[in-house]
């Protein structure tokens, strides 16, 4: 039984991110009531068979006074609206959350704009495109060493033409987002018995990828100095095709290095970290490793990852993922039978919890399947429910959500601890718990805001002892080691629960907790190579890295959130804790889940790299005098009216031939109709620096005592009751040891610091 059993939600989803939020649920065990027009969804895509599995569902004619009635009704007696309209839609249908929440003040009613009602764009068609078009997605990128030098270059340079990408990016974050968010409003309701409206504008969700890259210091120059090498590379093989290698870890340069019989690279320090500032050693590095990688095909040199345990893999398409012994042997691709399709493969759960596992009860539905059984329980639940309801006001405010929550957070580098950081943004007291023998903690002024911090030696007995008092205070403990090490450090889940038997311990990692790859190590490259994430941007002539390039990690981040609070649900009604697992892996299909699935008779023909411009010419990228814009239009708009399309022309050449004619304020302005919009492509530096974003806490700008001014990403979701906690900058790391150690701990400070278990800064 799934952690939501016992929840009611009604779907009014359409596209991507309503009904991939609806999926989300019902997969860990909601009552999902998928509503669609009479004619079944929206969006008329095979993907719909994984966005609506689990489902029951109803067609309503919501301009029918009849129809309209029964969807008033259905939200009176759930527990969550899901909705992804423009603002404004519902509340003239009378179902918006001012109206419903008063009807039903337990009610959690999520909206997922394109922008938000706050924002003056919100009137705008919020088409997948247009929003990648408005944060940077169609960057232009010359190759993969042109993308990872965003991180310490001018971010103005611009090299090329745009790339347009196929998957729905935007939606998927508004999704993972909004669930987290969702089920937090549950966790909050359970205490306070009223629920509130919960915002997730695919613009800002979609800030919430740009992540570390936005993270700056005025003027435009980013905080993170270089980190890449010809160690995390692209390399051709013998077969003509692509692997990518992470071995900047020196051990697994070594490793590789040796099994390739190149012990002189070794001996002229090739193998050494800080590579990648030293640029004449960098490029030797780069020119000796594409000569050796093409001695070998790609299958062989992946069969040599594995064996030296070092990470790296085939740059393989999504098609060929789904038959990788690590989907086909683990529950990362599921099959399911279908009622249109037949045997479908498709994406697995995004998050498993092991006493309360989620399950995909059944495949989606046809349209107005479950009319009639829908109906018959509406009106049960009417009948049963004789409580007068209270008028409350859902605009008034209360605590953080998860106040009182304390968290370990043993994570390194970007997925866990941003885990760790949302849990912190809704209120959780996060302690970040560093092994002092790393090093600078990457990303930390990004993803460890909020938190409190301390440096803990594990490996000796005294640091062992602090962490285990930590232990005893703690609620919730998230890690993201590949499998197998914490179990030698003996702070695994098993090791734990036997000493608290309640906690919530969270595992994030790779490639999941099953499968041939579950102890590989991996990093975001080699699952974005694996699953087909850098073919279908690149092409497979050559596979291209995402330009925002961490975006499973974020993702999982998330996706980790959202299990933990799952899990609290849980333990508030049980008093017990679980084990939550997730995986980078898991979110690479949640991302890729418009074209991650098989079926008999599927024509794998979504666009694909750099020449690609969009999926019509009514959603593409066109380029004006000027510069490049994205189209996103409905096909029933006037375009070809406006762009003067003749009789017996092709739609796509006429709106070329017409923006090239206009430069794009002119263009912008023409083609943005009731039907239609168009936006010109944005660079970070533009929407990060903007005053209207910064003033909706999208961007936050604070002074830091170790570097001065600086900005990051703000939240990506919004609550009419609960509060928010943007957070601290991030700590110097180690800083907060006195006060934590007072709060848990009789040891002496100056002993542990003397005995080299605690390390100050």
């Amino acid at each position: 039984m799934g952690a939501l059993s016992d929840i009611r939600i009604v779907d009014f989803g359409h596209y991507v991110a309503g009904p991939l939020t609806g999926m989300l649920l019902a997969d860990q065990g909601a009552n999902v009531i998928k509503v669609d027009p009479p004619g079944g969804p929206t969006f008329n895509s095979p993907a719909n068979a994984t966005w609506n599995r689990g489902k029951q569902s109803i067609n309503l004619d919501l301009k029918s006074a009849a129809d309209l009635d029964i969807a008033k009704r259905l939200i009176a007696q759930a527990d969550v609206v899901i909705e992804n309209f423009r603002p404004g839609v519902m509340d003239r249908l009378g179902l918006g959350a001012i109206a419903m929440t008063k009807v039903n003040p337990k009610l959690i009613y999520s909206a997922m704009p394109g922008f938000s009602n706050l924002d003056s764009r919100s009137n705008l068609q919020g088409w997948e495109g247009i929003i990648m078009a408005a944060t940077d997605v169609f960057r232009p990128i010359a190759d993969y060493r042109d993308m990872i030098q965003m991180l310490h270059r001018d971010l103005t340079t611009r090299v090329g033409e745009p790339v347009f990408t196929s998957e729905m990016i935007a939606s998927a974050y508004a999704a993972l987002i909004s669930s987290l968010a969702i089920t937090t409003a549950i966790f909050e309701r359970n205490t306070s018995g009223i629920g509130q409206a919960v915002e997730v504008p695919l613009y800002d969700a979609m800030l919430q990828a740009v992540g570390v890259l936005a993270m700056i210091r005025p003027p435009f120059r980013a905080i993170t100095k270089p980190i890449f090498s010809g160690f995390d590379h692209q390399y051709q093989c013998l077969d003509g095709r692509w692997v990518h290698i992470v071995a900047t870890v020196p051990r697994h340069a070594e490793a590789f290095l040796n099994a390739v019989n190149r012990r002189d690279l070794i001996d002229k320090g090739l193998a050494k970290r800080g590579l990648a500032t030293k640029t004449e050693l960098n490029a030797l590095l780069i020119q000796t490793l594409t000569d050796v990688f093409k001695t070998r095909t790609a299958l062989a040199w992946e069969d040599l990852f594995v064996e030296l345990d070092i990470p790296g893999a085939r740059c393989l398409s999504s098609q060929e993922w789904l038959d990788h012994p690590q989907a086909t042997e683990s529950d990362l691709v599921v099959s399911i039978e279908d009622p249109v399709l037949g045997t479908s493969r498709q994406p697995g759960l995004q998050v498993k919890l092991l006493a309360t596992p989620g399950e995909i009860t059944s495949p989606a539905p046809t349209p107005n399947q479950h009319r009639e059984k829908i109906l018959t329980e509406l009106l049960a639940l009417e009948q049963r429910d004789a409580v007068d309801r209270k008028q409350v006001d859902y605009q008034d405010n209360v605590d953080f959500p998860l106040a009182g929550i304390k968290v370990l957070d043993l994570c390194i580098i970007l997925a866990g601890p941003t885990c760790g950081r949302s849990l912190a943004e809704l209120g959780a007291d996060v302690i970040k718990i560093d092994d002092p023998g790393r090093g600078g903690v990457l990303y930390h002024h990004d993803i460890n805001r909020g938190k409190r911090s301390i440096l803990i030696d594990l490996k000796t007995p005294a640091g062992l002892e602090v962490f285990w008092q930590l232990v005893d205070d703690a609620d919730v403990i998230v890690q993201n080691y590949r499998s197998g090490v914490v179990e030698q450090l003996g702070i695994d889940y098993d090791s734990i629960k036997a000493r608290k038997p309640n906690v919530i311990y969270v595992s994030l990692n790779a490639f999941g907790d099953q499968g041939p790859w579950e102890y590989q190590p991996g990093y975001e490259e080699v699952v974005q190579a694996l699953t087909g994430m850098q073919t279908r941007f690149g092409g497979k002539d050559k596979p291209i890295l995402w330009p925002y390039g961490v975006i499973n990690d974020y993702g999982t981040g998330f996706a980790g959130a959202f299990g933990v609070v799952l899990a609290l649900i849980v333990k508030a009604s049980t008093g017990k804790g679980q084990h939550v697992t997730s995986a980078l892996a898991r979110t690479a299909g949640t991302l890729q889940s418009a074209h991650l699935m098989d079926y008999a008779g599927k024509i794998w023909d979504e666009p694909t790299g750099p020449y690609a411009r969009g999926a019509s010419g009514f959603q593409r990228l066109y380029e004006c005098a000027d510069g490049w814009l994205y189209l996103g239009a409905s096909e029933t708009s006037n375009i070809p009216e406006i762009v003067g399309q003749n009789d017996g022309d092709a739609l796509e050449p006429s709106i070329e031939r017409w923006c090239l004619a206009r430069n794009l304020e002119d263009a912008v302005l023409e083609l943005t109709t009731g039907k239609s919009a168009a936006y010109k492509l944005t660079w970070i530096e533009d929407f990060s620096s903007d005053k209207s974003n910064q003033d909706r806490g999208l961007f936050v700008t604070r002074a830091h005592a170790g570097i001065g001014e600086l900005r990051t990403t703000g939240p990506g979701s919004w609550f009419s009751r609960s509060k928010i906690h943007i957070g601290t900058t991030a700590s110097i790391a180690g800083s907060d040891a006195g006060a934590i150690l007072e709060e848990v701990s009789r040891w002496d400070l100056d002993e542990l610091v003397a005995s080299n278990a605690i390390v100050l800064p």
